[in-house]
């Protein structure tokens, strides 16, 4: 009892010797150390509760190539291989069937990628590859619509001239070609006002809108320069 009623007394003394700014700056202390953001320490729980799962980064795009996937192009781990005999091989690794590929004359090509339950490659000679591509490209060039043929001449053309110039463009079209006729404005000519240049086009998509099949309006270049393209009809 007597040791308690020393304590009091003692605690009394030291809190009278304390000045009151002390004692307020110790409350706001204390205070501020009790009351946090609320929804710092609410997100903080949350954090510690339920940790985040790492996300799986997305598989880059593939980009479109022109052409069948072949060799380590393909993504499938499992394919349905046809060898160079025609046998059906089902559930082949395509680790497996690249490593007995013979790189030096022989390509995987990856025929029907949307095939159940794997996509189907075949083991194809390279040089009917490359012969197959050549062909291609041969009947490409070799079709009238894919000739391009130009017919340039000035404004101040004579009318015997532009007639000549004109019916070359007459055969072209006829053979299925594509035309583009350039009418430019030539050094050391006088230039044309702009109602004379539209009566020259109006003679040029006269004479030769009936031998093609289509024909892209006039355009004016620089006001010196019309271009039109003129499609050819196919040739019979």
């Amino acid at each position: 009892m007597l040791g308690r009623l020393l304590a009091q007394s003692h605690r009394r003394v030291l809190v009278a010797a304390v000045p009151r700014q002390s004692l307020s700056f110790l409350q706001t202390r204390t205070v501020k150390r009790q009351v946090r953001d609320p929804l710092g320490a609410v997100l903080a729980a949350a954090a510690t509760e339920s940790p985040q799962r790492p996300t799986t980064p997305s598989p880059p795009k593939q980009k479109k190539l022109g052409r069948q996937r072949r060799d380590e192009e393909i993504t499938a781990r499992f394919i349905t291989l046809v060898d160079a005999e025609g046998t059906v091989h089902r559930d082949v690794r395509i680790r497996d069937a690249l490593s007995k590929l013979d790189r030096q004359s022989q390509f995987l090509i990856e025929v029907d990628p949307l095939a159940e339950p794997h996509p189907v490659c075949r083991i194809t000679p390279k040089k009917s590859v490359f012969e197959k591509n050549k062909a291609a490209k041969r009947q490409n060039t070799s079709r009238p619509e894919a000739v391009l043929k130009e017919v340039t001449f000035g404004w101040n053309v004579s009318p015997h001239d532009m007639g000549h110039k004109l019916q070359k463009a007459e055969q072209f079209l006829s053979k299925g070609n594509k035309v583009r006729i350039e009418v430019v404005a030539k050094k050391g000519q006088q230039r044309l006002p702009r109602d004379a240049q539209d009566e020259v086009v109006e003679k040029i998509v006269a004479q030769l809108k009936p031998h093609s099949k289509a024909m892209k309006n006039p355009s004016f270049v620089q006001n010196s320069t019309c271009i039109i393209v003129f499609e050819g009809k196919t040739a019979e």
